[in-house]
């Protein structure tokens, strides 16, 4: 009997499955929605990949149920380390249909 292992990787928003890996697209880690294409070259690049990261990173650790590290000021501004999960910090799950990480746009409330 063969037995497929499924796995994620962290550099792809799919399941990648053993003896298959030869489909798998270039992503990052739940990214799904997004305006960003992963396929291209320059998804890839120094300034587009360091404000993908992170958000990916946030969502491959709730896929682990871990907490990010939050860091913030108290009201003496001093500096408090805690945590907080994923969801909490958007306000979603970041697995939702209904989230759409559009990188380096404007807030439109913001907009003038």
């Amino acid at each position: 009997m063969f037995t497929v292992i499924s796995y994620y990787s962290f550099f792809s928003s799919e399941p990648v499955l053993w003896g298959n890996i030869q489909n798998q697209q270039p992503g990052l880690f739940g990214l799904v929605h997004s305006n960003r294409d992963f396929t291209q070259k320059e998804s890839w690049g120094k300034n587009c990949f360091n404000s993908s990261f992170p958000a990916s990173l946030c969502s491959y650790l709730y896929s682990l149920n871990l907490d990010n590290v939050y860091i913030k000021l108290n009201s003496n501004l001093k500096v408090e380390h805690s945590s907080i999960s994923t969801d909490k910090f958007y306000g979603i799950n970041p697995n939702s249909d209904n989230l759409f990480y559009a990188f380096e746009t404007q807030f439109t409330p913001y907009q003038q």
